[in-house]
């Protein structure tokens, strides 16, 4: 990977981030979260990986985003439920600690 492909990179993200901070802090919360979904980052990973590596390593990659939303969904629950309870910077914390716990599950059973 070259210097240029890493700053793309940050430069994706931190884009489609500012953008939706900005739509939920000014317009509506309910609508930065959906646009914060926006597969941005996703497709420009796809293409780098697909060139560096080839398209069935990008497949993989891919599929490796499928497994992986087992475990956000666990984090991102936890944010949901816990938040009122204990506050959002310790269910952040614990729904971080959640996603940690089922990543190498999900890796396991995903090969």
């Amino acid at each position: 990977m070259n210097n240029f492909e890493v700053l793309l990179r940050f430069v994706i993200g931190g884009g489609v981030i500012a953008a939706t901070t900005l739509i939920a802090e000014r317009f509506n919360p309910t609508l930065g979260g959906i646009l914060s979904t926006v597969p941005s980052a996703t497709i420009v990973s796809l293409i780098i990986v697909g060139r560096a590596a080839g398209e069935g390593s990008a497949v993989s990659f891919a599929k490796g985003m499928v497994f992986g939303t087992a475990p956000w969904m666990g984090y991102i629950l936890a944010v949901i439920f816990l938040t009122e309870r204990i506050g959002l910077s310790r269910s952040l914390a614990l729904g971080l600690m959640v996603w940690i716990v089922l990543v190498p599950f999900i890796f396991r059973f995903s090969a």
